[in-house]
């Protein structure tokens, strides 16, 4: 649920500022190799290899020792000179063969790297393709094929880092077409799935690839789901997508249709099509042709929508997405909204699962439109379905609740009392972030209640209001002071918990900063890793305690908890020059990690680390 929240996704609160310090100079090439002869254990040998990488084209001399370490027992070695061989640009081509063998690594970050190092070594050539040698050409295109090979893999890590390395490289289409849509349609759906999320999350760069697989009748259904996940971007595919309306297969053609309704205003030139298909013998059909003319909001779809809308053989849930299409198109409408309200109210008490589903969806994107009260009492209906039977009809209920943001919270609030929703309505709370302020009393309540597991989610609901939540400073250091009153995962949650929220409510929360720091030594690996960032961002500023974090700081960032490497990302940033050594994993989390926030978090913090 954090994920969803803006605020959950800000660099820490105000207040900590970058440590300046004075350049050291840099050591020469033979030094640095020396190092690496001389290293005894990991770090040693990571270091110096990270070092050698800083010289970027100045370290051919080093790539045979570097390509030797790629075949390292050691994995953190492995990757890290994977990613040195690719800085050293075109005078590592002749290393291709090496990096192609990392793809199939059995550690996924040193698959990313080979596939990163591919591409960094092509973007660096600037010879065009007819004018390669034949064996570099040859090079080049067996490290194509890998590559199209990695999109399916099991860690979207890779899959990202293939993408982009295949950008690179830039392959004819025509060649790349035909390779990458025999994996969609060879592939098992369990497969295919991933790799289109990782096509989505690259964006409109894997448009003109998605393109080329719809035009192949194995391939286009997926193509479509990954175009429609990729949204306005996908604009250039509205022509081949459009064709697909005439596909005699009604699950490719409602697709379709979905993907056009995804891009929206860029797909007009399907309107006429779509209000074709009003008229389909076909329920699902009409049902995917009035979501897509909603979402594209031509106003010449308004006639057709509102006969489907009065038509007698709609079923009504195909009524009630008419009407809500007809308001979408109309936003000055009152009365055509009101209508559509109405009848997806009514949705929400149906027997069938996906017309709940559907009709949370709808009156959460008319809800913008509706004043505090009805929203309000549009939050009661929603918070009510956080018990439904249906997995995806709680999901959409409870994203409705965070797209409402504050104009929720007291529905929120209330069902902080019921045992059945308490632990969903805290999640939700803490997704809201600071619009959720004024639920404070009833968190603070929670924080008290002995209930350790939902003591630990009040606590990040308060986390995530931030320096607003600041007059709950001394009840959360309080249970920061008090010995754990169990050594279950759910009392050691609630130390992470509330050692987040201090961090959070920054330089309010200077009270606790001793403590912070105290913790910051903990044999409890995530309380020292949580305590750390947090005494950072309570007491900026300490240069001493900023060099000694750092090391904690770079482990942090290979947590599997996304909203460590989060913060994690952001507070080295704010470190500045003190952090030079996180470099080399902040490059990798901000084009690898699973979440884009992280990406951007560790991107914004290269950027500060650099001095730019």
């Amino acid at each position: 649920a954090a994920g969803a929240n803006p605020a959950a996704g800000a660099a820490p609160v105000a207040g900590a500022q970058p440590v300046a310090t004075q350049p050291v100079a840099k050591p020469s090439l033979e030094t640095l190799l020396a190092d690496l002869t001389a290293a005894g254990d990991e770090n040693g040998r990571v270091l110096a290899i990270d070092a050698i990488a800083a010289l970027g084209q100045n370290a051919r001399p080093a790539l045979d020792k570097l390509v030797a370490f790629c075949g390292d027992k050691d994995v953190r070695t492995r990757w890290h000179a994977a990613r040195a061989v690719g800085l050293l640009g075109e005078d590592a081509i002749g290393a291709l063969p090496v990096l192609v063998g990392l793809l199939g690594d059995a550690d996924p970050i040193v698959a990313t790297q080979a596939a990163a190092a591919i591409g960094l070594i092509r973007a660096d050539d600037g010879r065009r393709g007819d004018a390669l040698p034949a064996a570099d050409a040859e090079a080049y295109d067996a490290a194509t094929k890998a590559l199209i090979q990695a999109t399916v893999h099991a860690d979207p890590r890779v899959r990202r880092a293939s993408l982009r390395a295949i950008g690179a490289l830039k392959p004819p289409v025509e060649v790349l077409g035909p390779l990458f849509t025999r994996q969609l349609a060879d592939a098992d759906p369990s497969v295919v799935l991933p790799a289109l999320r990782s096509m989505a999350d690259i964006g409109g760069r894997a448009v003109p690839l998605l393109v080329e697989s719809l035009k192949d009748p194995k391939s286009r259904y997926w193509s479509a789901i990954a175009l429609a996940e990729i949204g306005p971007e996908a604009a250039p595919a509205v022509e081949v997508l459009t064709e697909q309306l005439a596909s005699g297969d009604t699950h490719e053609c409602v697709q379709a249709m979905i993907a056009l309704g995804s891009i929206g205003k860029g797909a007009q030139a399907a309107v006429d099509d779509l209000v074709k298909e009003l008229d389909s013998p076909e329920p699902g059909r009409r049902l995917g042709a009035a979501f897509a003319l909603g979402r594209i909001g031509d106003p010449s779809a308004s006639e057709p929508l509102a006969r489907l809308s009065a038509a007698a053989d709609a079923d009504p849930f195909l009524r009630s997405i008419a009407q809500w299409a007809g308001a979408k198109i109309t936003p000055g409408d009152t009365a055509a909204r009101d209508t559509a309200v109405l009848s997806l109210v009514r949705g929400l008490g149906s027997d069938a699962a996906g017309v709940r589903t559907g009709s949370v969806s709808a009156l959460s994107d008319i809800a913008p439109r509706l004043d505090d009260a009805a929203a309000a009492k549009l939050a009661e209906q929603f918070v009510g379905m956080l018990a439904d039977p249906d997995d995806d009809a709680r999901v959409q209920a409870a994203t409705a609740l965070v797209r409402l943001g504050r104009r929720g919270v007291d529905a929120l609030g209330a069902a902080i009392d019921d045992p059945v929703r308490r632990m969903f309505a805290l999640e939700l709370l803490a997704a809201i972030g600071p619009g959720a302020a004024p639920a404070l009393d009833r968190l603070a309540a929670v924080l008290g209640g002995g209930d350790a597991a939902a003591a630990g989610e009040a606590a990040l609901a308060i986390a995530a209001i931030g320096p607003p939540a600041s007059r709950l400073v001394p009840a959360l250091d309080a249970l920061l002071a008090a010995p754990p009153a169990t050594d279950s995962a759910e009392g050691s949650r609630l130390r992470y918990a509330v050692a987040y929220a201090l961090g959070r409510i920054g330089t309010e929360a200077r009270p606790a900063l001793e403590r912070l720091r105290e913790l910051s030594r903990s044999e409890d690996e995530m309380l020292a890793t949580v305590a750390t960032w947090s005494a950072l961002n309570v007491g900026p500023g300490d240069a001493t305690f900023g060099e000694a974090a750092v090391p904690v700081l770079r482990r942090a960032l290979r947590s599997e908890v996304e909203l460590v490497r989060l913060e994690t990302a952001a507070a080295l940033g704010d470190l500045g020059t003190l952090a030079e050594s996180a470099v080399p994993i902040l490059e990798l989390v901000a084009e690898d990690d699973p979440a884009p926030t992280v990406r951007s978090a560790a991107a914004a913090a290269l950027a500060k680390i650099r001095g730019r």
